[in-house]
């Protein structure tokens, strides 16, 4: 048998404030349906004879209508090719109040669809092989439960374990930890169970990495931060009886860090011949984030970002990380310095599993600072 395994797919995420000029909407919300619509595609054309999704399918438990339009188009298509799909919630998905129900209870009526996301255990039988499926648990009770509830179906040639959290082999080694406050902590299923799994198909950390031999990340479709600078997009091929399983690189928007340029001494028009300097080959549409460390106070307050993001025409975003030259320790102080509105942006994007859209909150507060600032 032969499965495709992808995940962290996170429709409805949103970013920036650049706009999708076709379409109206946020463009990095664009890139991401974009991204999942590639793997579909891929499914469609390679006919695997299922598909796994180890979760965070949404970036939030209550995703907008385009997200929701998105991936029922895409599972449709799959259920008319007949094609099983089967998905777990990652911690992005689940709600933290769970009588407010879940969008998953939908996903679920699609003919061909096998969803997970309970907090409990879910084992479904697909042709030879028995999937077996921890979902994200909010209680540690529940995933205790979840270890001691899986059970081998004797009569499937095969036995593989989707689930979504960082992979902790040990107590002092833990690996796809992101840090955030809901994460879920895998324990290696095979070691606590004494149960062998055929392979192991792992959500949440959106570097491809693989654990084990059968056991992996297959990493995410698109990426959510500048922390992901370098992380390849993707999904994996996976062939059972062959006993083989191989990584498939997806097109995703070009992101990369550039810099620190030591900025000690140097004038503002030096600064900007530095920036000007450096490597000319920035793929169009990319995202930039660019360091610059030991800057002069003045130079601080006399930067103009539009000037910076002039040497960078082709790229959709700058994102400018400062560090004044007056800190007496460069590495508490990586702040990025800006106006009070690209302060609140960046408040609003390194807040992690907000239920809110961020687009809608950007343009509000800039909009208040705006009124505060002329009154």
């Amino acid at each position: 048998m032969k499965f495709i395994h992808f995940s962290d797919t996170h429709l409805g995420f949103s970013d920036l404030t650049r706009v999708d000029t076709e379409t109206g909407m946020n463009q990095r919300e664009a890139d991401f349906y974009a991204a999942w619509n590639q793997v579909i595609d891929a499914i469609l054309d390679e006919k695997p004879d299922f598909v796994v999704h180890a979760g965070d399918l949404f970036h939030t438990p209550r995703p907008n209508n385009r997200a929701l339009h998105c991936a029922f188009e895409g599972i449709q298509k799959l259920s008319n090719a007949g094609i099983p799909f089967v998905v777990v919630a990652g911690n992005h998905s689940t709600p933290r109040i769970r009588n407010t129900g879940s969008i998953f209870e939908s996903i679920a009526l699609f003919p061909h669809v096998y969803a997970a996301w309970q907090g409990a255990y879910q084992r479904f039988r697909i042709g030879e092989c028995a999937v077996h499926c921890i979902p994200h648990c909010s209680l540690s009770e529940e995933l205790d439960a979840a270890y001691e509830a899986i059970s081998v179906d004797e009569d499937a040639r095969y036995q593989i374990l989707v689930t979504h959290g960082a992979w902790r082999e040990t107590s002092d080694e833990t690996i796809g930890s992101v840090g955030e406050f809901n994460e879920q902590f895998i324990e290696n299923p095979e070691k606590r169970t004494g149960l062998t799994f055929d392979y192991i198909a792992l959500g949440h950390y959106h570097k491809h990495i693989p654990v084990g031999r059968t056991i992996v990340y297959s990493g995410s479709t698109e990426r959510t931060s500048f922390n992901e600078t370098g992380y390849s997009s993707g999904y994996v091929r996976v062939d059972l009886q062959a006993k083989k399983w191989r990584y498939v690189p997806i097109s995703s928007r070009p992101m990369l860090s550039l810099g620190p340029i030591d900025c000690s001494g140097l004038s503002l028009d030096k600064i900007y011949a530095a920036i000007a300097a450096l490597p000319e080959d920035v793929p169009d549409g990319a995202l930039i984030r660019l360091e610059l460390t030991h800057v002069a106070r003045d130079c601080v307050l006399g930067m103009s970002t539009e000037t910076i993001d002039s040497y960078f025409p082709q790229a959709l975003y700058v994102e400018k990380i400062i560090h004044p030259e007056a800190a007496s320790d460069i590495s508490h102080s990586s702040t990025m310095i800006g106006s009070l509105s690209v302060e609140f942006e960046r408040f609003l994007k390194e807040q992690q599993g907000s239920e809110l859209d961020p687009g809608k909150l950007l343009e509000l507060g800039r909009g208040l600072l705006d009124q505060a600032v002329s009154g």
